[in-house]
This record gives structure tokens, C-alpha cells and sequence, in this order.
């Protein structure tokens, strides 16, 4: 009898026809199997499907998970042999995403959110003659390399201390700082509310009480299913309907394999770790790696509210004074500039000088001064026919005037030869100026503004443009003409500062800053530099630095921009991405077109 073949390469389901007239490659039903697609002999086959293992696998971990711990969601990553679950477990006030390897069949804890810590104080902290205490201690429970009690900065306090002081959360007394001490952790607390109830508290507080110390919660699983998840290239996209659509890079987290410690943030520039907070025994607000939270998991990213702060300067000396304004780079001095027969000193000569104002002009080594007898100073023109030009070789601003030494010592590049054969029966005044190179930007209004790069390489929206980098001439209106000489732009160097906000505000993922240029006749934006994590002009101290202020500010960042020149146009879309357009809840979530798309959402919120 001859062998009946049938194979199954068409891969198609046919339900009309006949199950005696089906043709070759098609199949009529079709229940838990795959047609396999190798190149081996096999290629066209129809095979069972292997089901489930009969084994639990996170029952399996040995950590913390009590008996109502539930897994709300799972996804598998083909690529990697791995299989992701989402595990909500209230009754332990922790949530989880754990990562199970098929290949060598290990499971470990991915994330882990530790949204509640249960302590007892663990020795006493009475009130004192200046009043009462303003901290707790708990204990570090032998552990003194790290902070192993899961209580971060940012938790709320809640607890009943000894002589009947309740303390709730909405309370609002917060952890501010933790120092170690010997076999303690020194909790230090700020009352948000001022209601005085944190010292009414802790000036009762005695050994063996049991504080709760709760964080909002990172992962949020609330005990639905969740249903809309993708794994791309290492980071994982989820949303469950009931808070914002988030999603994590797995190079990013750093978590302890027991699942007992909540999980830390790792921000990276060039593949090392930023790190801040000092030594282990301290730990504030500034601490990074930082403890998960869920501003490093939404999909949305913040982008800067605040327009950069420019400095404007119509010299390229780039001076301003402790106000911010420009400084007026120019004087007069008592001299001559012939030697003992009469004759102009040659081109090359050096000689000291001494100025005569009483507030010296902020010349600095290099400078080039044009002097003049003739031409009264005015700030905001140019010397058209000046005498001579010198070379600033050293110059003491500060020193009182010595005639002996002189304020500066001078090299002449230019000398009229008309001062040839002049007797000067005494030193002559000479008016000074910086000679000034071309304006930047002469015909042009620009604006500048920046945005954010984060570590997974997204931009945020762009910052609100700054006002137009102009500095106007001297009104100059000529009606023959029809023009304003005023209107010609006089900048010749600029500062764009405070372009990051301090460390506490800053998101902890922002690794580069990019500066934009924008003129106003066009749409068309432009990078003119690109500012990374660690750079001179990151850590600059912003206006405060430029205008030599010593107080405090709440900004830093600064650029000083010289010339014209810019890099790369940014994709003009971007100028009409005021927001990024993210969904406050969302059901359903798949990739489509390399795009995460979101469905049975929310979005907007009701004005009262």
C-alpha cells in the first residue's frame, strides 16, 4: 500500500471545505499545536504544543512573598529565553517584578517595592533643655556597610508613641535624613504641616514603640490584571488601567538577589554609575544611586519649565558687574608716548601706565586699548580715529595707583607717526577703550532655550524661548535713509545660564542638556551645544557665577557663547511638541510601527 503524505506548509485553516477534499498544506482544525518552519526534514510538520510545567514557579522564591502574594501579569521575551511576572503582594507591602531565565531555569527578583516598613524605636530620644527631639532611632540589625531597614528620605511617619501621641499620614511628618550611629539609625523627621504634633510625638518617644514608615508606591500594582505588556530591546512597557503607563530598562535597576531590599535607580554616562551622598552612614534626599521611585518608571518625562536667563555684553571681554549689567571697559591716563628726543616710542616698546579713574576698568591680560587725546569717550562707539593701540600684558585692577609702578604694563602694537617731533611739556590725558571685535548677530533677533536628554535616550519637550539676545546701538534715525543704525544688534558676547535646576529637583536620569538657537524670522532650530553630565559649563553656578555673587542659588549652568556658530537642526516637529501627549490611565497597550500604542484610556483632567 503506498504512503499517505500530508503536509501542512500553507499554514492555512480551512473550515469550508470537505474534510476529504482538503487540499494539500491546508488543515481543517487546529487545537494547542504549530506547524513547524525549520529548514530540518520536519519543516511543514504539525506538532503538539508542550504545555505548562506543573510547578510553581514563584512559590518557589525564598524571599519575602506571604500567602496572598498574586501575580497580576506576565510577559515572555522571546528573544532573551525569559519570562517576566508581575506580583502584587499587599499583605507584605511590597510589590515585585521578578525575571525567570528558561535557559538555566533561575528565578530573581527584577524590582522590588518596599512601599511599607513596619520598625520598633530601639532606643530612647527624650526632649532636652533646648527642646524636643526632632529624630528616632531604629535599628540597623547588624548590618553596617548600608542601610539594610528599607526606610528611605521621603517616607511618611505613622505610629502610636508612648503616651498616646497618634500619629497618622496625614500628619504629613516625613523623613528627612538618616546618619548612623552605633548598632542605630538616627531618623531624623521635618513636620510639613507645622501643626507641632512631630514634637508633641517624639519628645515622648521611648524604647519598644512601633512606627509604620509608608512610601508612595513605585510599581503600583493594585491587585488587577494587567494585560498591555512589551518587552523591547531590555525594557519593559506595561499599564494596568489604574495609574500611568510606566516602563523600566533592566540595565538600570540594581536589586538584591534575596528580594528583601528595595530596589535602587541607576543613572549611567559612558556605562559608570553617578554616584552621590558621600559616605554609607549618610543618606538624604541627594542620594544615587537613588531608591526606586515611580518618576524613574513613567513613560512620560519632564521637561524644564523656565526659559535660560541671558547675560548680554557689548564686549568681548565678557565683564559684567556684581548686578548682572555690563561693565564699562574704559578710563583715562596721564602719559606720553615719546621717548627723551622727542621721537614716538617704536611699535613693540613696553612701558608701565597709570590710570586715572577712580574705578578701573575691567581690562584684562590680552586686551588690546585704543587711546585717544582728542575723542571724549562714549560707551557704546567705537574710537574712529585713535592714537595709539596697546597690548595688555599685566594688569592689577585692584592695586591702589603708583606712579612708581603703574597700574599696567603695556606693549604698543599701533602708534600714529604724527606724534613724531611732539614736545610734551607734561604728560597728556589719554582717553581708553577696549577695541571691540564685530557684534554677533548684527541683524538678527535670536532666542535660545535647551531640553533634556535622559539616560534611555529621549528628549524632553523644549524649555520656553528665552527674550531675543539684542543689545541696540546709539539711536541713529536717518529719514533719507529710512533706518535706524540703533537697531543693529551690539552683542559681542553672551551668557546663557541657569539652564539646570539644582540637584533636588532635577530628574536623576538627565545626563545631557542640549542649548537651542532659534532666529525670529524662522521656524528652524538649531543645537548650538550640547552640555553632558560632569562638564564645566554643568556645574557652573549659573548667574550667581557671572555676576560674582556669592548667595545661594536655586539654578545652575553656564555657557559662554563667542561666535556664531552652530551644530545640527533638530527635526522641526519638535517646535510643535509643547507636551508630550501621554494618557493618565490607559487598559490596553502593543507595539505597532516600532510605536507604543495605547487603548481604553483617559486623558485630560476636569478645571474647577
Amino acid at each position: 500500500m503506498s504512503e499517505l503524505k500530508h503536509g501542512f506548509g500553507a499554514a492555512k485553516m480551512n473550515k469550508d471545505a470537505d474534510e476529504r477534499t482538503v487540499p494539500n498544506g491546508e488543515y481543517r482544525d487546529a487545537l494547542n499545536v504549530q506547524i513547524v518552519t525549520s529548514d530540518g526534514s520536519n519543516v511543514g510538520t504539525l506538532q503538539t504544543l508542550l504545555g505548562n510545567s506543573d510547578s510553581n514557579i514563584i512559590s518557589s522564591f525564598q524571599g519575602t512573598l506571604s500567602p496572598y502574594a498574586k501575580c497580576v501579569g506576565s510577559v515572555a521575551d522571546e528573544a532573551n529565553n525569559k519570562i517576566y511576572y508581575f506580583v502584587n503582594d499587599h499583605n507584605g507591602y511590597t510589590d515585585y517584578i521578578f525575571e525567570y531565565n528558561v535557559s538555566d531555569s533561575t528565578l530573581k527578583p527584577l524590582i522590588v517595592d518596599k512601599w511599607r516598613v513596619v520598625a520598633a524605636i530601639s532606643q530612647a530620644s527624650l526632649a532636652s533643655a533646648a527642646g524636643p527631639a526632632t529624630k528616632l532611632y531604629i535599628s540597623d540589625g547588624g548590618n553596617t556597610s548600608g542601610n539594610y531597614t528599607n526606610v528611605r528620605p521621603g517616607m511618611i511617619i505613622a505610629g502610636l508613641f508612648s503616651g498616646g501621641v497618634l500619629v497618622n499620614n496625614s500628619d504629613q511628618i516625613i523623613v528627612n535624613k538618616m546618619k548612623h550611629v552605633v548598632n542605630h539609625w538616627e531618623v531624623y523627621m521635618d513636620d510639613l504641616l507645622g501643626d507641632s504634633i512631630l514634637y508633641d510625638a517624639l519628645g515622648l518617644q521611648s524604647t519598644g514603640g512601633y512606627i509604620s514608615f509608608i512610601a508612595d508606591k513605585a510599581l503600583d500594582f493594585e491587585g488587577e490584571m494587567i494585560t498591555g505588556i512589551n518587552v523591547v530591546d531590555n525594557t519593559i512597557y506595561w499599564t494596568d488601567g489604574s495609574s500611568e503607563p510606566k516602563k523600566i530598562n533592566i540595565n538600570n535597576v540594581q536589586t538584591d538577589a534575596s528580594g528583601l531590599y528595595h530596589t535602587k535607580f541607576l543613572v549611567k554616562v559612558d556605562d559608570t554609575i553617578i554616584t552621590h551622598g558621600g559616605a554609607a552612614t549618610h543618606i538624604d534626599f541627594r542620594e544615587n544611586p537613588d531608591y526606586m521611585k515611580e518618576q524613574h518608571l513613567t513613560v512620560i518625562k519632564k521637561s524644564p519649565l523656565c526659559p535660560p536667563t541671558l547675560l548680554l555684553s557689548d564686549t568681548s571681554n565678557s565683564n559684567f558687574t556684581s548686578t548682572g549689567a555690563t561693565s564699562v571697559l574704559s578710563s583715562s591716563i596721564n602719559e606720553f608716548f615719546v621717548d627723551e628726543n622727542d621721537s614716538s616710542l617704536d611699535v613693540g616698546s613696553v612701558k608701565n601706565i597709570v590710570f586715572l579713574s577712580s574705578q578701573k576698568p575691567d581690562y584684562k591680560k590680552g586686551d588690546l586699548i585704543l587711546l585717544s587725546r582728542t575723542n571724549d569717550f562714549v560707551a557704546i562707539d567705537e574710537f574712529d580715529n585713535y592714537e595709539v593701540m596697546v597690548e595688555i600684558l599685566d594688569y592689577n585692577g585692584s592695586s591702589a595707583i603708583s606712579s612708581s609702578l603703574g597700574d599696567a604694563k603695556i606693549k604698543i602694537v599701533y602708534i600714529l607717526s604724527s606724534l613724531d617731533g611732539q614736545l610734551f611739556s607734561a604728560p597728556e590725558t589719554f582717553n581708553t577703550m577696549l577695541k571691540r571685535e564685530n557684534p554677533l548677530y548684527e541683524f538678527k533677533f535670536p532666542r535660545f532655550a535647551y531640553r533634556y536628554k535622559y539616560q534611555d535616550n529621549q528628549y524632553s519637550c523644549y524649555s520656553p524661548f528665552s527674550e531675543p539676545a539684542f543689545l541696540p546701538g546709539k539711536f541713529d534715525y536717518k529719514p533719507k535713509d529710512g533706518y535706524n543704525l540703533g537697531m543693529v544688534n551690539t552683542l559681542r558676547s553672551l551668557y546663557i545660564c541657569d539652564f539646570l535646576p539644582d540637584s533636588d529637583t532635577l530628574p536623576t536620569d538627565v545626563v545631557e542638556v542640549d542649548i537651542l538657537y532659534k532666529e525670529s524670522n524662522t521656524n528652524n532650530v538649531y543645537t548650538v551645544k550640547t552640555i553632558k553630565h560632569g562638564d564645566a559649563e554643568w556645574v557652573a553656578k549659573g548667574t550667581s557665577m557671572v555676576t560674582f555673587n556669592s548667595g545661594y542659588a536655586r539654578t545652575k549652568g553656564a555657557l559662554l557663547i563667542t561666535s556664531e556658530m552652530v551644530r545640527a537642526a533638530i527635526a522641526s516637529n519638535q517646535l510643535l511638541r509643547p507636551w508630550d501627549n501621554v494618557p493618565r490611565t490607559a487598559k490596553a497597550q502593543e507595539m505597532v510601527g516600532n510605536r507604543i500604542v495605547y487603548a481604553n484610556y483617559k486623558q485630560n483632567y476636569n478645571l474647577k
